[in-house]
């Protein structure tokens, strides 16, 4: 009888494996994430708890990546359950589910809980015989991420420049935590505004991939992490002003995605997001408009409507229009852009006051001034709830709502909000910014316009 039940659990484990078996995570169902769960049930049945842990590693993998942290959580918590009970709390087994336990609450935003299982995982780690173990660079590398997140910059560095010394020693198209560190560190200078510096990381993992590939030209993994760095290394360059760069790093990325993934995929939409937005920046509108399109297309086709995502590129189409005239479609799209992120974000998210600003300012072009004031009020309010008074965000804003005012004639209250915005903006950028320039000019023009009405 017990042989006949092991025998029925491994028959249904196989099944939903098949299910499971190269999974997209950007593409992850519902009914992927049922077979996840119900495989999990089967496997605890039929695989000793070391197996366990391996299997279970790499089939939560992909919903690792797609954020399923609802499904994943209490399956990691029982996993780590039975390492405990059945491997020891000392055993690299127990690490791995602590590792991937830490890794959920990390994302979920319960950072003390994430450090407590990366401290423990990484304790582990490091009393095995060799301590320079890839495991315990991916670790390193987790605690870089998770001190980033909580704002503590010298130990993410700290841990980031540990992980990268094991990672390094070990790295092979087999185990790509070094190409994940080093993307980790350049993000982190770049959001240190030291853009160089994300660059010349960035430029350090292409050299790595493009050795990898050399030796493995169709291998999809080196293919998809090479995209990615490109997409990424164009993003910088973009903010550098290097656009000619930028814009070839996009070409390259889009076209190993194509690929990789296929014409229509998550991740192609998002690399041609990403170009269209920088000929948005360049003025080169009829571009922009051919790729936002083509960005929507994909994920309406994918089902992906109800995502952040959808939304951003509904408001970045929307701002073409705006600039080529449209503007009743721009209107259609803001406010598309609107719905959803007020639905899947909530109503005093930051991304809505963005939204809510676009708006703003497009009835504002209009001339309907009754309908742009309540926005840029509400857009305001939340940037202050949520960023904070001084914000550049609520600086900006500030700047807007002047300029409403001030085409509603009410040149008092438009002063009061220019010099707000003013003080904001020199705060945070300094007065060579382009944004203090803006502002400054608004003030100095609407100084000047209330001169010659007071000479009539």
């Amino acid at each position: 009888m017990k042989d006949k039940k092991a025998k029925n659990h491994r028959a249904l484990l196989e099944r939903y494996e098949h299910r499971l078996k190269n999974l997209d995570p950007e593409l992850v169902t519902p009914e992927d994430e049922i077979a996840l769960k119900e495989a999990f049930m089967h496997a605890k049945e039929v695989l000793e708890p070391e197996e366990l842990v391996k299997w279970f590693t790499i089939r939560a993998e992909p919903f690792y990546r797609s954020g399923s942290w609802k499904v994943l959580l209490p399956l990691y918590e029982e996993l780590l359950d039975i390492a405990e009970k059945n491997l020891g709390p000392e055993n690299p087994e127990t690490a791995t589910a602590l590792n991937g336990l830490a890794g959920i609450y990390r994302y979920m935003g319960n950072y003390e809980e994430a450090l407590r299982f990366f401290s423990r995982a990484l304790r582990i780690r490091e009393k095995l015989p060799s301590a320079e173990r890839p495991e315990t660079g991916d670790t390193l590398s987790e605690l870089g991420n998770l001190y980033y997140s909580m704002d503590r910059h010298e130990e993410a560095l700290s841990y980031y420049t540990r992980a990268l010394d094991i990672q390094i020693k070990s790295m092979s198209s087999e185990n790509m935590g070094a190409i994940r560190t080093l993307n980790r560190m350049a993000f982190f200078y770049k959001g240190m505004e030291r853009p160089e510096k994300a660059e010349e990381l960035f430029t350090r993992a292409l050299e790595f991939l493009e050795k990898f590939q050399v030796q493995e030209p169709d291998k999809r993994e080196i293919m998809t992490y090479k995209a990615g760095t490109l997409n990424n290394l164009g993003v910088v360059l973009s903010e550098m002003g290097k656009i000619e760069e930028a814009e070839d790093r996009y070409g390259q990325a889009l076209k190993l995605q194509e690929k990789a993934y296929g014409p229509e995929h998550p991740q192609v939409a998002q690399t041609l997001n990403n170009l269209a937005l920088l000929y948005f920046q360049t003025a080169r509108y009829e571009k922009a408009l051919v790729l936002y399109t083509r960005s929507l297309e994909i994920m309406e086709k994918l089902g992906k409507t109800e995502h952040t995502g959808f939304a951003t590129t509904l408001n970045n189409l929307a701002g073409v229009y705006v600039q080529k005239g449209r503007h009743e479609h721009a209107l259609e799209l803001y406010s598309r852009a609107l719905e959803i992120r007020e639905r899947i974000l909530g109503p005093e998210h930051p991304d809505v006051a963005k939204t809510l600003n676009n708006l703003g300012e497009l009835y504002r072009i209009l001339g309907q001034h009754k309908k742009a004031l309540p926005l840029y009020n509400r857009a305001l309010k939340i940037y202050e709830n949520t960023l904070g008074p001084t914000h550049p965000d609520v600086g900006t804003t500030l700047n807007n709502l002047a300029g409403l005012h001030e085409s509603m004639g009410e040149y008092e209250t438009a002063t009061n909000l220019y010099e707000k915005a003013l003080d904001i903006i020199e705060k945070e950028y300094g007065p060579e910014h382009p944004y203090f320039k803006i502002t400054r000019n608004n003030l100095i023009g609407l100084y000047e316009k209330m001169e010659r009405s007071w000479r009539k």
